[in-house]
């Protein structure tokens, strides 16, 4: 009986997503381990930063807006489309509602949430310990559970030490295809399991506490 409401818990927390930010696994698809679809529209978030250029050592403000959302998870990736995440993330003094993720055994290189609430702006600090070249700030947001976008990109963030031209093409989202969604649909008309595996845990734990 244990083992058997355990194994329910577990798929309601699957199902539920991560309330809490996203878990170190999404660090190279940066897509959402819930039931959804990848947004393929344009989106009205952006991420804006306070300079055009950096070198190492400086702090570079990011700010993501354009809306209510609920979650997000940046990176700061080389222009040429690496997956490489380049560190070092940073928050204001006291920010409740971001927290810094370690990705690839990398300290402090992404952003993440820590709630589900809503939220109209998310503000945070990127400090490179060197010069890594040319880079974008990549965002996956969720507005709400199963609506989000992946690989917002911001505008190109030039490396001041670097002749090195621009690359021309945007860097497609990882994942971009459709995600699979519980009961075989897909985008947001999947059926949502949540309350019908919760109903399976009550029921039953009735059924062997009245035994």
């Amino acid at each position: 009986m244990k083992s058997l409401l355990l194994c329910l818990n577990l798929l309601i927390v699957a199902v539920i997503g991560y309330p809490s930010g996203a878990p170190p696994s999404v660090c190279e698809t940066m897509v959402p381990g819930h039931r959804g679809a990848v947004q393929t529209g344009a989106s009205s978030f952006t991420l804006t930063m306070n300079s055009t250029s950096y070198t190492a050592g400086d702090v570079i403000e990011v700010t993501v807006s354009g809306g209510t959302f609920r979650g997000i998870f940046i990176q700061a990736r080389s222009a040429n489309c690496s997956t490489v995440t380049l560190p070092t993330f940073s928050l204001m003094t006291n920010e409740g509602n971001l927290k810094t993720l370690t990705c690839n055994s990398v300290a402090d290189s992404a952003v993440t949430h820590t709630t589900k609430s809503d939220k109209t702006q998310a503000k945070f600090y990127w400090t490179p310990a060197a010069n890594v070249g040319h880079i974008y700030f990549r965002a996956t947001v969720v507005q709400v559970y199963s609506t989000y976008w992946v690989g917002i990109q911001s505008s190109v963030l030039r490396d001041s030490n670097s002749s090195d031209p621009v690359p021309n093409s945007i860097c497609q989202p990882e994942g971009s295809t459709t995600v699979q969604t519980p009961g075989g649909n897909s985008g947001n008309g999947g059926v949502d399991l949540q309350p019908t595996l919760s109903f399976l845990t009550i029921l039953l734990m009735t059924y062997f506490l009245t035994r």
